[in-house]
C-alpha cells in the first residue's frame, strides 16, 4: 500500500520559516520527506537554524532572504528554488 502522506521528492517553499509557525510548518513538511526552502526577511540566524533542523531530518534545505511584498524578490526566490530542486510543489504562505 502506498503511503499517501509521503512528500518524498517534493519541494515546499515556506515563507517566514525562520521561527514560529513557519518553522513548525517547515519541520512538519520535512518529516513527511519534502525538501524545504526556508524564506526569511530579517532573521537570517534563525533561518539557518531552521535549515539545520530540517537537514537533520534527512532532507535537503536552504534559506533565501526575500521580502514577500516585493514581486521581484519573490520571483528570484522561486527561480532559485526551481534551479536547486527542479520545481516548487508546495507553497506555505505564512
Amino acid at each position: 500500500m502506498e503511503d499517501t502522506n509521503s512528500l518524498v521528492g517534493k519541494t515546499a517553499l515556506v515563507t517566514g520559516a525562520s521561527k514560529g509557525i513557519g518553522r513548525a510548518s517547515a519541520i512538519e513538511l520535512a518529516t513527511m520527506g519534502a525538501n524545504i526552502v526556508v524564506n526569511y526577511n530579517t532573521s537570517e540566524e534563525e533561518a539557518e537554524q531552521t535549515v539545520k533542523l530540517v537537514k537533520a531530518l534527512g532532507v535537503e534545505s536552504f534559506s533565501h532572504k526575500a521580502n514577500v511584498g516585493d514581486l521581484n524578490e519573490v520571483t528570484k526566490m522561486a527561480s532559485t528554488a526551481e534551479e536547486i530542486f527542479g520545481q516548487v510543489d508546495i507553497l506555505v504562505n505564512n
